[in-house]
């Protein structure tokens, strides 16, 4: 019968050259052993349905982790992860027991060694067994289906507290972590003795070349001396950031001064020129595109424009405004440079004004933190004029500070060609968007689990399109069963309000808000938007019971809000029109006193 190494490589088949001097080692001392190399497709050669299942999941780790129980399950041997060095025989191991493990540092049985004297023995066959029925239950992720996790479940005569070997049930020896994981994971600490069969150097992919140096310095003179040398090398190079501070500012301007930030500035600079004789101007940053969509639907006159980063760009955009007769700059969103042009322009008696897009959640942000503040202070020196938010409860909040404050109303007033598609009869198609999953405002997965209540309660299949969609989201959904669609990343606005238009009813139940575009968008294109209690919109009408979510963490609440909007639909949208109407002349009006232009003043 064939003896087998088993070795999994990634899909380039390019060995690194430390690792393949690892995987050599194994070879030399093990001569009558045949190495086989794994990679994710090899998935496609295994004639089982899990095996396509788990490829389709397109989950890297899983994956890996599947393949590693498949070969040992089918074919036995020895499986060994890489950069793992044998320094001694293991041949007396191979004799002693016909299934071995080790634990690492941690006392947790490791997997990148594991040994079987013969296919379908019975660790492989629970295990593999195991993976399956967990697999099928929709668990995805390393919370379930870690090597180590399930070792744990089904060896349970192994003892995580006795650090020697120990000899379980069915001839499964687990060595002591000195036998194979002599070596901590950042490669500090080392536990060799005579014991030691392999140096486990698993830290060598994921440590820097300081994190090497830095182990060679405590392996040489000690953790002791290491420690007040690194400390001394700490103050040094304070000193030297002190010192070299003009030449590192000098090289992150020259980083950020790319082709794309100057034609950005050029852009910006035609823009105010088309714009000659104009009362007023509207400034947004183009790579904030709800700030943009927002400040382009409000204001006629909108200058596309990013942050200035030298007092070049500064005067030069100074200039081009007063050289085209603007009286009036409003700041839509603020970002780096502006606030050193808006006093610039205050001397030269041009009117500042800023329109302000978030709420103090998100001072948690640093940009937005500072960005504010400068607003803030600009306002308290005269030098802006009026402040402008269009979250509610902040004009009062600024008031109190004697700001002088500005209320305004996002609009949704855009003319985009939506290709109306008819729905599937059996489907339902809820919509989840502008929801990164890895920020907590947006609270994607108590709607994720509405969604999943609500599909119990339907007799249509239930579809989620999620943008952007992560793995976080494909493994939650999968866990509850759900159909999942969508897109890895932003796309472009006719794009999402396209997407929009084919779903039964959009989610927006984010925990901070101030006046969220999407959910007019999504009435824009005919279907209606669930939302959480953070804004002003729909405030003490009809439509509040129908659309706004007072528990947001409460996927029950979001659930029966859907039900709720969902068995009056029509009622919902004709309601909306009345508001979209009315929101719309407010917004303009609002608009338009902001403003305040020299024809508005006459009229």
């Amino acid at each position: 019968m064939v003896k087998y190494i088993h070795y999994f490589i990634d899909e380039d088949s390019n060995i690194p050259k430390f690792s393949q001097e690892c995987l050599d080692s194994w070879k030399t001392n093990l001569p009558d052993f045949e190495v086989k190399t794994w990679s994710i497709k090899d998935l496609d050669t295994i004639d089982e349905e899990i095996a396509k299942k788990v490829r389709d999941t397109n989950i890297y780790g899983l994956q890996k982790i599947f393949l590693e129980i498949y070969a040992i399950y089918k074919y036995g041997g020895l499986y060994i992860d890489k950069n793992l060095k044998l320094v001694k025989s293991i041949n007396d191991l191979l004799e002693e027991s016909s299934t071995f493990l080790g634990v690492d540092e941690r006392h947790n049985i490791n997997a990148s060694i594991w040994y079987s004297s013969k296919p379908n023995s019975y660790l492989a066959t629970k295990i593999y067994k195991k993976f399956i029925k967990d697999f099928e239950k929709g668990k995805h992720n390393g919370f379930y289906l870690d090597l180590p996790i399930i070792l744990k479940e089904v060896l349970p005569d192994f003892n995580q507290q006795n650090k020697s070997t120990q000899y379980l049930k069915n001839d499964i020896t687990i060595y002591g972590n000195d036998y194979f994981y002599p070596f901590s994971f950042d490669g500090h600490t080392k536990n060799t003795t005579s014991n030691s069969r392999v140096f486990n150097y698993i830290h060598y992919d994921y440590i820097t070349p300081k994190g090497h140096l830095k182990n060679l310095t405590i392996s040489l003179l000690g953790n002791k001396l290491a420690t007040k040398i690194f400390a001394l090398f700490r103050l040094v190079k304070r000193v030297l950031m002190f010192l070299l501070k003009p030449v590192i500012k000098y090289r992150k301007y020259k980083k950020r001064n790319n082709e794309e930030h100057q034609e950005l500035v050029a852009s910006a600079l035609k823009k105010i020129q088309e714009n000659k004789d104009n009362y007023y101007v509207a400034f947004h940053n183009p790579e904030w595109t709800g700030v943009s969509n927002a400040t382009i639907e409000l204001f006629e006159n909108s200058i596309p424009c990013g942050e200035l980063i030298s007092k070049k760009e500064i005067n030069q955009v100074k200039q081009t405004l007063i050289d085209n007769n603007i009286k009036e700059v409003i700041f839509s969103g603020f970002c780096i440079g502006w606030a050193e042009l808006s006093k610039k322009l205050h001397k030269e008696g041009v009117i500042v004004k800023t329109y302000f897009h978030g709420s103090h959640s998100q001072y948690l942000d640093e940009y937005g933190w500072e960005m504010n503040n400068q607003i803030y202070n600009l306002e308290k020196k005269k030098i802006v004029s009026e402040m402008a938010f269009c979250k509610e409860s902040l004009i009062e909040f600024y008031k109190d500070k004697k700001c002088n404050t500005t209320f305004l109303r996002n609009l949704v007033n855009i003319d985009y060609d939506i290709k109306k598609k008819e729905k599937k009869a059996d489907e339902f198609r809820v919509g989840v968007y502008a929801v990164q999953t890895t920020n907590w405002r947006k609270n994607v997965f108590s709607s994720l689990g509405a969604i999943a209540l609500l599909s119990k309660e339907m007799k249509k299949k239930v579809v989620v399109d999620i943008v952007p969609k992560s793995e976080f989201a494909n493994d939650f959904m999968h866990i509850l069963g759900i159909e999942t669609d969508g897109v890895e990343t932003a796309i472009p606005r006719a794009e999402l309000l396209q997407r929009m238009s084919e779903c039964d009813i959009n989610l927006y139940v984010t925990y901070s808000e101030c006046a969220p575009m999407l959910p007019l968008e999504s009435f824009y294109v005919g279907v209606p938007c669930i939302t959480g209690n953070n804004h002003h919109y729909f405030k003490e009408t009809e439509l509040e019971k129908y659309l706004v979510v007072n528990n947001e963490d409460n996927p029950i609440d979001i659930k029966d809000k859907i039900n709720t909007c969902m068995k009056d639909t029509k009622k919902v949208l004709s309601l909306y029109d009345e508001f979209s109407k009315n929101n719309l002349e407010e917004g303009k009006r609002l608009v338009r006193e902001f403003i305040d232009s020299e024809d508005d003043a006459n009229e």
